[in-house]
């Protein structure tokens, strides 16, 4: 085990600020992902407008999002992290897949919590609903904490920590061109298939 990072913190400001941002790079993923979707899937009502404005409306609920994701790492990702640090550290190194095992854990936790709630309440759902849930909370926690590894990891051997801007460049900059090749894409299919 690397001696160096065996003692380092999880819970770093750095740490929380950049997988805040790399869940603010998912949500924006997903939104743009929607966005698309809804392009090529058109809703039958022509009184609805675009979901492209969902674009235009970014801006205004970046603010929301990064609350939310700010909420979100700390409730999950930062926890997520906390555990697969410390599982690291007891049986084996501090190496890269205790993060996904780590997320599968807390996904598990999240959402058998949340169907036992629901089953005391008399509202249970199909299996199907709680390992859908499942999946989306553990991909949604991985890159996030990774991220959160990483910037403790840095910040434990003495280099900058700071990956926030990093994350909303290239990520922003990462989905701010999927869109753009989506609507050339899009342009040209229509152009073709007319």
């Amino acid at each position: 085990m690397n001696k160096e990072i065996a003692g380092r913190k999880v819970w770093t400001g750095a740490a929380i600020a950049a997988s805040t941002a790399a869940l603010l790079v998912e949500m924006c993923l997903a939104i743009a992902v929607l966005v698309v979707w809804g392009m090529t899937h058109p809703d039958p009502d022509e009184d609805l407008d675009s979901p492209a404005m969902a674009i235009l409306a970014m801006p205004v609920w970046l603010g929301f999002l990064t609350v939310a994701c700010l909420i979100l790492t700390v409730a999950l990702v930062m926890p997520s992290a906390t555990l697969a640090h410390r599982a690291g550290s007891r049986w084996g190194g501090d190496d890269w897949w205790w993060t996904p095992a780590a997320a599968a854990v807390t996904s598990t936790v999240v959402v058998g919590g949340t169907g036992l709630a629901a089953g005391l309440g008399g509202h249970v759902g199909a299996p199907s609903v709680y390992a859908w849930w499942w999946l989306a909370i553990a991909v949604a926690i991985v890159p996030a904490g990774s991220m959160a590894r990483l910037s403790a990891r840095r910040a434990a051997r003495g280099q900058e920590a700071g990956l926030v801007r990093l994350l909303l460049l290239n990520g922003c900059g990462g989905v701010a061109a999927f869109l753009i090749v989506a609507a050339i894409a899009g342009i040209l299919w229509e152009s073709v298939t007319g």
